[in-house]
């Protein structure tokens, strides 16, 4: 049994360490805020040069966060927490796992969070 675990974690840590190295470097060399040109434009220039700069810092922001929930996995994983629901303590299903590597939680749990969020 410990080997198993131990062969889910290495290829747990595989995974977030490719996705982490990936968003890292999208970050570092292809996401990039334009600035904006106010100079010698019209009113639709500057417009979608505002909005360029708007959609590239929300890119920058999703990418940042996915980062930091990707170190979090990182941390629970060297902590011995990976795949273990941080609500109710049960075994996170290892197709969750692959589907979302970041998950804290388990469906039933994520469900009733999600449920109290709309709210």
């Amino acid at each position: 049994m410990e080997t198993m675990r131990t062969s889910i974690e290495t290829t747990a840590r595989g995974r977030l360490m490719a996705q982490l190295e990936g968003i890292e470097h999208r970050l570092q060399n292809e996401v990039e805020v334009p600035p904006a040109t106010f100079a010698g434009g019209d009113f639709l220039d500057v417009a979608q040069s505002v909005e360029q700069q708007e959609l590239a810092r929300l890119v920058v922001s999703r990418h940042a966060e996915r980062v930091r929930r990707l170190r979090i996995a990182l941390a629970r994983l060297q902590d011995g927490e990976y795949g273990i629901c941080s609500v109710c303590r049960a075994s996170i299903p290892p197709k969750r796992l692959r589907a979302l590597p970041d998950t804290m939680t388990c469906v039933a749990c994520q469900e009733q969070l999600e449920r109290i969020a709309v709210r």
